[in-house]
């Protein structure tokens, strides 16, 4: 499996991009976005990296060649500064979280890979920090927005490519948990939500009648630890055996096991890794975490051992200022 690391550098304007092979992080390729590049997401049918650049408030479509290179760029207006983005399942809508302006915008990308201005915006999101694509069970089309500030998930049908309130309501956390960063087991219907304020990580499950139950929430820290908390990033290996997360405060990585039963969640490890890690991402292997240094400028490898996922680290590349967002893109 040949593999392409993106990494996002706000302070430089810059995406780096990597050749992920045998173990190390090969430079391929540097990229000028012109602004404060945040957020990034890879199309479904992996022909376009979506970046949200500020402070003009714009997403930048960089067409992906066979190699992982990227092409020149479309610019497409957004309506505020982005923080998170997604898009659905077939990649012709593209969502934009704003935590500033407390919104989330819905834009079409055309056939030819142009992004359209945003066609329907949503307010009174408050410090609206991610969006996430849920895939339906009966057909059904639904977007989650985790709302730090409300310390609630928001649920929205889409209806005519735009969002509607979801029927069933929305997902509440424990109060000032501050709800961050959502993600999806592979298959067992759990949905885990990264609580920024407390540090926490919350498991729900989803119902067969399309309810979402809380089942239970752990720290993310160690036993006894006493410093700040400032919850930042969570992802899954892709057989769904272990989840991680990222704080921020602390510097660490923190391993949970996820039963084959019944999805309950066991810590298992915390592992040091870059200095304010806001981003991190497993590749599609499961072999490797990448990890991102906001105040280091650089990104890690860590291995991740099959059998226990411990993490080992590995070689750590140097990266423009501020490293934030890391995807990763398995080649065609």
């Amino acid at each position: 499996m040949q593999q392409v690391v993106y990494v996002a550098n706000p302070v430089s304007g810059l995406i780096h991009v990597f050749r992920l092979e045998a173990g190390t992080l090969a430079p391929l390729q540097e990229v000028q976005t012109g602004g404060e590049v945040q957020p990034l997401v890879i199309s479904p049918d992996r022909r376009w990296l979506h970046a949200g650049v500020r402070p003009d408030f714009r997403v930048l479509s960089f067409p992906i060649s066979a190699d992982g290179r990227l092409g020149a760029p479309t610019s497409a207006p957004l309506l505020g500064s982005a923080s998170h983005t997604c898009t659905d399942g077939s990649g012709r809508l593209f969502f934009a979280a704003s935590y500033a302006f407390n919104h989330v915008t819905v834009s079409r990308q055309d056939q030819a890979g142009r992004m359209q201005p945003p066609h329907q915006r949503l307010d009174d999101l408050m410090a609206a920090h991610s969006v996430t694509w849920l895939p339906g069970q009966n057909g059904e089309q639904e977007l989650l927005v985790a709302c730090l500030k409300e310390d609630r998930v928001r649920r929205f049908a889409l209806v005519d490519e735009k969002l509607v309130p979801h029927p069933l309501g929305d997902i509440h956390t424990a109060p000032d948990a501050g709800p961050r960063h959502l993600a999806l087991h592979p298959d067992n219907g759990d949905l885990y939500c990264l609580n920024e304020l407390d540090a926490t990580l919350s498991r729900y499950h989803r119902e067969a009648d399309g309810q979402i139950v809380a089942r239970e929430s752990l720290d993310m820290l160690p036993p006894g630890y006493e410093g700040e908390r400032w919850g930042a990033d969570l992802h899954l290996t892709p057989d769904g055996r272990f989840l991680y997360t990222s704080e921020r405060a602390s510097s660490l990585l923190t391993l949970f096991g996820v039963s084959p039963q019944d999805g309950a969640l066991t810590p298992l490890g915390h592992f040091p890794t870059e200095a304010c890690p806001r981003g991190f991402a497993i590749d599609h292997s499961g072999h490797w975490l990448i990890a991102t240094g906001q105040q280091s400028h650089e990104v890690a490898l860590h291995a991740i051992d099959p059998e226990s996922g411990q993490l080992t680290p590995g070689p750590r590349s140097e990266v423009g200022k501020g490293a934030m967002w890391v995807r990763v893109l398995a080649l065609p």
